[in-house]
């Protein structure tokens, strides 16, 4: 019964009042399988398929019958429409005459709907879950839409079945869209036999006495009422145990929140590889979700970038990870991940069996969009415009008009985390917002449909321009945000401001003041687009002298580290030591000098290098700057040392060492994310080592391993490396640490794009594994020679072909003849602080060729040049080798 009305299945009958009501065959089939799920969201798929099994009908047919039901039990009581799903019966319905009290019912009319798929990644959130509903009763699982909220209630309303003796009611919130129909609603679910006249159905009553679990799930739509009700049963029910869903908490008595997280996905420099990934949950419910679509489908080593990057790209969020998956059979992951960088992944469809909020990312979305108030709308939609996390401060800046005030900004804010369209995170005692990138999607359409775009975007661009050009001088901005933070907004308004619609006088003040964050962040590659882009973007003519300056010397530097010190980046340096010198800026044009000498360093052309070391020495010695006088100490002591005059590179260095300071420093740092702290401690090592010091030379090494990895710059981090691992292998140290640490520099290297450092890397790689006996990894030799050549950076090529060629006869190899006339130019090149011990690989290539004579006299050679130079280390070598060869 409902209302005024009996329907008898069986007799295909429907009375009102005890009379019969005249109704049609199809009338009735709707209505019947209507009241059968009184409560429930009845497809239209489904009730055409109940009604025209065998027959075609359409949306217009079903629309026809449901109207004439309606108008025959009266307009809006009893048929809901539930937008893009189907109908819903909302009145109460008793199922048959009882003359019994409602509290003797052995359970509710419907039990838990079925039980999803096991979860992949929340076996402790269920455990924990369970514990904390079972002592304190009421529990609202709260988190973002598609996060998971309704398929871990629903699991764990099955694992609980038993401890309620299976009186579990599963109450889907969402078919209810007018809070007035919520308890009505509800009545008919838990099989409430209410009187017609009633006008409440009794629903506190029928659970006071029960021991049971109730489900309301999505509580969105009825957030009011729902709280309400949880609050009276908490209270008057006491064997009522309730558990909630909602993307905001219900704040009701009694209430215990528990937040439910997105999934564990891999960080952008993790999950390269299939074991790396599936160590994180989301990426394991994209593999299982892919594999039940496409049968046989597995993780390789290639698709776990695009997989951590897709499962990145969706926050860990349950259901956007499904609907991805889903998608695989069809497109393949390279085009999945391809998709999502586009507004079509909101329209990916999931199960057909699935309520049409969670169907879509889209329906996800615009189901908590439509319950915000138009303020609120207007809010979400102008904060898509960010593409990180941003400060009230910011969100401020960005939002506030004659629309929307300062402080209503800051309530508005407030409501949309607890409705979690927007994210609070603390970053130690900082708090940020966010918004999840599919969210931030969906809020840049409606941006796109209120036709906003433009105002909020270039609003948006000047804002990060200020924060750029304000850090260091605002200190309440530099609080805020750390400039390193704010990159994905940069790309944003650098985006927006290149655009047809954009201003490229922000654009080139953005590029100016972001060049050395880039440089900072290790992002090289990146940085060389940004400045090549807008460099080429606006006229010269149009560009202040520090901009393009600034931006000259940011594309200079990515060039030199990336490519290496090619032709390109050589006339890159020139062009900005002209800029530097037509603005007059002194300190500019002094490290434009660097870089140039540090040119003629890596090529080598050491006598050049020096004349340019001596010209700065003599700049420092005429100014009180200590920042001119560390940077001289650093090139001279640099240049010395490659020269092979030991003794007189060792007083600068240390020098450099100790008055180097961090504010002397600072500049580079600042500008190029070079801290030239780091190779001097290299190369003092290497100076140490020569000079039969061993064990300094090792402990120096690992300060500056150490301190290298505490910063957050990429290059310094790479020549710690490789200066520790080549040390290490002339010490003849641990084969597997030296391993260790070629591969952490190389993996580094090929992350940052800096070239030269996996082209060192890979040599000295080849060099430990030929000195293990493993000659034919020693191929890594030439693989990385070959890359530092198209990096113009040599110094290493003489010892490292002619050390290579000696271990490989010394492990029993023999060499050509070509391949030895090719080594043997290096007999007579200029003296270096290696040509010792090239002098002595040359005589034992020599020598197991069947020179002896010759090779003896390399001997010599090495031996006098490494007295010379101080090098004890090159001559105990080169000693051992004489005797050996006058054996």
């Amino acid at each position: 019964m409902f209302g005024a009305f009996r329907l008898l299945a069986a007799q295909r009958r429907l009375e009102r009042d005890g009379a019969p009501v005249p109704i049609g065959g199809k009338a009735f089939d709707i209505l019947n399988a209507l009241v059968e799920r009184a409560g429930e969201v009845v497809g239209k798929a489904e009730l055409l398929q109940r009604v025209w099994p065998n027959s075609i009908a359409d949306d217009g047919s079903l629309r026809f019958h449901i109207t004439v039901l309606r108008k025959m039990l009266g307009e809006g009581r009893f048929i809901a429409t539930v937008a893009g799903r189907g109908y819903c019966f909302v009145a109460p319905v008793s199922r048959h005459r009882c003359e019994q009290p409602v509290e003797t019912r052995p359970k509710s009319a419907h039990s838990t709907a079925r039980r999803p798929r096991p979860l992949v990644g929340r076996g402790e959130v269920l455990r924990t879950l369970r514990d904390q509903l079972l002592e304190h009763r009421f529990v609202t699982i709260v988190g973002p839409g598609g996060v998971g909220k309704t398929s871990v209630a629903l699991s764990l309303a099955h694992d609980l079945a038993s401890h309620f003796d299976s009186d579990v009611c599963f109450f889907d919130v969402g078919c209810v869209f007018e809070p007035e129909l919520f308890v009505g609603a509800l009545a008919s679910a838990l099989g409430i036999p209410a009187q017609p006249a009633e006008a409440s159905p009794g629903v506190v009553p029928f659970l006071r006495a029960r021991r049971m679990l109730l489900v309301l799930d999505g509580c969105e739509p009825a957030v009011d009422v729902a709280a309400a009700l949880a609050e009276t049963v908490v209270q008057v029910a006491p064997q009522v145990h309730l558990l909630a869903t909602s993307r905001e908490a219900l704040r009701a008595d009694g209430e215990y929140v528990h937040r439910l997280f997105p999934l564990g996905y891999p960080a952008a420099d993790t999950g390269q590889s299939a074991a790396e990934a599936l160590e994180f949950a989301a990426v394991q419910l994209f593999v299982d979700r892919a594999a039940a679509s496409q049968h046989g489908f597995m993780l390789t080593d290639a698709d776990a970038p695009l997989v951590s990057t897709i499962c990145r790209k969706l926050d860990g969020l349950a259901l956007a990870i499904e609907l991805a998956a889903g998608r695989v059979e069809v497109y393949g992951v390279a085009e999945v991940a391809r998709q999502l960088e586009s507004q079509f992944a909101l329209m990916w469809r999931g199960r057909r069996t699935a309520v049409a909020r969670h169907q879509t990312l889209s329906a996800t979305l615009g189901w908590s969009h439509q319950l915000l108030s138009e303020p609120e709308q207007v809010v979400f939609r102008r904060l898509s415009v960010f593409s990180g996390a941003f400060t009230l401060k910011m969100a401020t800046a960005v939002v506030q008009d004659e629309i929307v005030s300062q402080e209503e900004v800051t309530d508005l804010l407030g409501g949309l985390v607890s409705k979690s369209l927007v994210q609070f995170e603390m970053d130690g005692s900082r708090g940020a917002y966010r918004l999840l990138d599919m969210t931030r999607s969906y809020g840049l359409e409606k941006l796109a449909e209120a036709k906003e775009v433009r105002r909020i975007a270039d609003r948006h661009a000047r804002l990060i321009r200020h924060w750029l050009e304000s850090d260091g001088i605002d200190q309440d901005v530099s609080r805020d945000r750390a400039p390193v933070d704010l990159l994905g907004d940069v790309r944003a308004a650098l985006e927006w401001s290149l655009s047809s619609e954009g201003d490229g006088r922000v654009a080139a003040a953005l590029a100016a003041s972001s060049a050395p964050i880039w440089l900072q962040s290790g992002l090289l590659t990146e940085c060389r687009f940004w400045m090549t882009r807008v460099l080429d973007s606006i006229a010269p003519e149009a560009l202040e002298g520090h901009q393009r300056l600034a931006m000259q010397a940011a594309l200079a530097s990515a060039l030199m580290f990336t490519q290496g010190f090619s032709d390109r980046s050589l006339k890159s340096w020139s062009s900005t030591l002209t800029t530097a010198r037509s603005v007059a800026n002194a300190e500019q044009q002094l490290i434009s000098l660097v870089v140039l000498w540090a040119h003629r360093i890596r090529s080598p052309d050491y006598s050049e290098a020096l004349s340019l070391a001596r010209q700065v020495d003599e700049l420092a010695a005429l100014s009180s700057d200590t920042e001119m006088r560390a940077m001289a100490d650093w090139m001279v002591g640099i240049t010395r040392h490659h020269l092979g005059e030991l003794q007189t590179a060792k007083p600068y260095l240390e020098r450099a060492l100790a008055g180097d300071t961090l504010q002397a420093r600072q500049v580079m740092m600042t500008r190029f994310g070079y801290d030239r702290r780091i190779p001097t401690m290299g190369v003092l090592g290497n100076l140490l080592w020569l000079q039969g010091r061993p064990d300094q030379a090792l402990r120096l090494g690992a300060i500056a391993v150490a301190e290298a990895k505490r910063a957050p710059y990429a290059v310094p981090i790479c020549e710690a490396l490789t200066w520790q691992a080549l040390n290490l292998h002339f010490c003849g140290g641990d084969s597997a640490v030296i391993e260790m640490l070629l591969d952490e520099a190389i993996t580094h290297a090929r992350s940052h794009f800096i070239e030269s450092y996996q082209g060192l890397g890979l040599a000295i790689k080849g060099l430990n594994a030929a000195a293990r006996g493993d000659i034919a990894s020693a191929a890594l030799v030439g693989q990385g020679l070959e890359q530092l050549s198209r990096g113009n950076y040599e110094v290493f090529h003489p010892l490292f072909q002619t050390e290579c060629a000696r271990l490989k006869v010394q492990a029993g190899a023999r060499l050509r003849d070509d391949e030895v006339d090719g080594l043997l130019q290096f007999e007579g090149s200029a003296e270096h602080w290696a040509t010792a011990e090239v002098r002595r690989n040359l005589g034992e290539v020599l020598l197991h060729q069947g020179h002896p004579d010759r090779a003896n006299r390399l001997f010599a050679g090495a031996i006098d040049l490494a007295e010379r130079q101080g090098a004890v280390a090159w001559g105990l070598r080169a000693s051992l080798s004489l005797a050996r060869g006058s054996g």
